[in-house]
């Protein structure tokens, strides 16, 4: 099977404006993160009886440079808040899709919000924050969203190569499969699920609309069928 070197994942606000033109469907806080806390750090809670997810988040909202992003994402997993969908099931994404196609950006931010307060791992939502808080001038607020979109993306290139079942990308919900795919810039031909002893995985026909190159990409998604997605 040919090479496909992945692109790389600096300019997101031209990646994802592009991507958005052709694929848009029908209070965070600022930097410190306060807001969001609020929603998911109660006041009076020790951290001893945090679930270890809500601790990595802790880091998280601190822009962490030493936040393990494989242990966050399995950590999510294991959860009692892990959301396989971690998409268009989640109120407010659909509209800030929308606001980035009106170019609404103070209005998308507001939908990034209510997504964010009750699943902060949606790649879409910090993606899609990442160009509307640019746009909205608010730098801080897209440096906390690109923190988590560089963090999530690597996480997931460094768990395969996408080329075959044997080395799926491992995504945790079908909102990183989206999310990942858009920020590649690639174009989805066809989508079919495959099964082998391993696992279930999405097989994406997909095209580079730069190059014109077509190809497939795998990505296992058991852990979102083992919760009771159905692969939206």
């Amino acid at each position: 099977m040919a090479t496909h070197p992945h692109k790389p994942i600096l300019n997101f606000r031209g990646v994802v404006l592009r991507t958005l033109a052709i694929s848009v469907a029908a209070t965070l806080a600022a930097c410190s993160g306060q807001g969001m806390k609020e929603a998911v750090d109660e006041p009076g809670l020790r951290k001893q009886n945090q679930s270890e997810y809500r601790q990595l988040l802790e880091e998280a909202y601190q822009l962490s440079f030493t936040l393990d992003f494989d242990r966050l994402r399995k950590a999510y997993v294991q959860s009692s808040e892990y959301n396989p969908y971690g998409g268009v099931k989640l109120e407010g994404l659909p509209e800030a899709y929308s606001s980035v196609e009106s170019a609404d950006f103070d209005g998308c931010l507001r939908n990034v919000d209510r997504v964010l307060k009750y699943n902060y791992m949606s790649l879409e939502a910090h993606m899609i924050g990442v160009v509307c808080s640019g746009q909205a001038g608010e730098f801080e607020r897209e440096d906390l969203h690109r923190y988590m979109v560089e963090g999530l993306m690597t996480s997931i290139e460094n768990s395969g190569d996408g080329k075959s079942q044997e080395s799926a990308f491992q995504t945790i919900s079908t909102s990183e499969l989206r999310g990942f795919v858009r920020l590649k810039g690639l174009q989805v031909l066809d989508q079919s699920i495959v099964y082998d002893k391993q696992g279930i995985y999405d097989k994406m026909q997909v095209r580079d609309p730069e190059s014109g190159e077509e190809y497939p990409l795998f990505f296992n998604v058991s852990q979102q069928f083992a919760q009771g997605s159905e692969g939206e």
